[in-house]
């Protein structure tokens, strides 16, 4: 299962990548280093509020194009409503249910499903109540995987729940304005 999985995880990230030189006929900028080749020890997981973080693919590694992050978040955790202004957000599923509200549609995706969250759309999401959800994270572009490196460092001082987590995270927030904004969500009728 964990060869498949490895396996799987390499199909999406080669299709991904192809995608991004296929949409993008200009050459790669000189920084990225495509062809990529990332080993779990590459990416160690770390803890943050929501729960576990790997960043797979940072954007240094690719030119600012995109990055990709592995995401395990667990139940009792749901993102307030949002919007990313300057760039698409996608899930793949790896393990687990993600209960995700677009526009004001709320849909339970299940391993195996992939989502496309084309900027400015407003979105919350978060693991279903029955256990952690497990996904990969496409940014595009790349650069907003830095909120989720500044949670893992307030995760070290700080917990959820704590009276200092929620200034402090509100912080964090704040220096992301370009890249996240709150957002309504629309009634479902």
């Amino acid at each position: 299962m964990r060869v498949s999985m490895r396996f799987g995880f390499l199909v999406v990230v080669s299709f991904a990548v192809a995608a991004v030189w296929a949409a993008e006929p200009a050459p790669a900028p000189a920084t990225a280093s495509l062809p990529l080749l990332v080993g779990p020890s590459d990416a160690p997981a770390q803890a943050y509020d929501a729960g576990e973080l790997r960043v797979i693919v940072p954007g240094s590694r690719t030119g600012n194009a995109f990055a990709v992050l592995e995401l395990k978040e667990m139940p009792g955790y749901l993102t307030p409503a949002h919007v990313h202004p300057s760039m698409d957000e996608s899930f793949y599923v790896l393990e687990g249910v993600l209960e995700i509200n677009l526009a004001g549609s709320v849909h339970r995706v299940p391993a195996g499903s992939f989502v496309h969250i084309p900027r400015g759309t407003p979105h919350a999401q978060g693991p279903t109540a029955d256990g952690p959800v497990r996904m990969l994270t496409w940014l595009s572009p790349a650069g907003f995987e830095q909120f989720f490196s500044d949670r893992v460092a307030l995760a070290r001082t700080v917990r959820r729940g704590d009276p200092d987590f929620q200034p402090r995270m509100m912080e964090i927030v704040g220096r992301y304005g370009d890249w996240l904004q709150p957002a309504e969500l629309p009634v479902a009728e």
